[in-house]
């Protein structure tokens, strides 16, 4: 079952944004977990309201990958540069499977 890794924040440095960019498409392309951005993006609500700002969908293959490639020792000056200029939060969850009759 497919997984998903969901990045919701705003951006309190706009300077090093672009080097966050620039560094987590280096390590995904590094990684053997096969990450897959499916949407980078302005969030604009259609209903209710929203105080984070950005939205990143990552897609993986499977929780268990979502998971390792979130840990990897790889991505942690990513993970570092990310904490270090936004505020929001991270989930990982899994995609919908709807019940079979």
């Amino acid at each position: 079952m497919p997984a998903y890794i969901i990045f919701n924040y705003n951006i309190t440095n706009r300077d090093e944004i672009y080097q966050l960019s620039k560094l987590s498409k280096a390590s995904d392309k590094k990684s053997k977990y096969n990450p897959k951005i499916i949407v980078a993006n302005i969030v604009k609500p259609i209903e209710g309201s929203s105080i984070l700002n950005h939205i990143v969908i990552y897609e993986f293959d499977n929780h268990n990958s979502a998971n390792k490639w979130y840990y990897e020792e790889s991505g942690k000056d990513v993970k570092k540069l990310r904490q270090n200029i936004t505020e929001g939060w991270v989930t990982i969850v899994e995609g919908y499977v709807p019940n079979e009759l």
